[in-house]
């Protein structure tokens, strides 16, 4: 009974020290640095600006940081980054295509002509709709 206890605990620490390990490792870090950035809150244009984001979240936002070790380095130069913008007027399930036959389109054909507006209208810069009228 004493040696399948001490063979159990072993076994627990064996497991438990990679699980820790594994936890207490940082998250990958992704640094943007861009050539101008708008600054909503002053109205103002930054230049020479970057962006620290630790696996999903973003750090900092500063003018001229040093990039941290083993960070993926993304360099946009030319680049202007702007908050992403807000349609409050919007029909993403509707396809100009169809017209009057909409009237007939069944709600799945509807869900998936508003995932495919949905997509065109995140990649054109505006993070948040409202949808009216569906």
């Amino acid at each position: 009974m004493r040696t399948q206890t001490l063979l159990l605990s072993i076994l627990l620490l064996v497991c438990l020290v990679p699980a820790q390990q594994l936890l207490a490792q940082e998250p990958p870090s992704t640094v943007i640095q861009a050539g101008h950035m708008l600054d909503v809150k002053t109205g103002k244009t930054l230049d020479n600006v970057t962006i620290v984001i630790k696996g999903d979240r973003i750090v900092s936002v500063n003018e001229g940081v040093a990039v941290p070790a083993g960070a993926t380095v993304i360099k946009l130069p030319n680049a202007t980054l702007l908050p992403g913008l807000i349609d409050a007027h919007t029909h993403l399930t509707f396809d100009p295509k169809f017209g009057y036959d909409s009237l007939a389109i069944s709600v799945p054909k509807e869900a998936l002509i508003g995932a495919k507006n949905a997509k065109i209208t995140l990649e054109a810069g505006f993070t948040t709709v409202r949808n009216v009228g569906a």
